[in-house]
């Protein structure tokens, strides 16, 4: 059961984004360009903190840059 105000698509679409993450995280520190797992970890924080500062989800539901 998906959580609440979301469909099972959007979960389903959304966990798949994460192995995703993972799965080129992994690839990341296997060929060296990050030192440490934890490295490439805080690395992809860095990422994430600077997506959520620069998007939003508008009105419509959709996900935009803000203004």
């Amino acid at each position: 059961m998906p959580p609440s105000g979301f469909s099972q698509q959007a979960v389903q679409g959304a966990l798949v984004f994460i192995q995703t993450c993972y799965q080129d995280l992994l690839s990341e520190v296997r060929s060296g360009k990050h030192h440490s797992f934890e490295e490439a970890i805080q690395f992809e924080i860095r990422q994430l903190d600077q997506a959520l500062s620069r998007l939003h989800i508008d009105q419509e539901g959709r996900l935009v840059e803000k203004q």
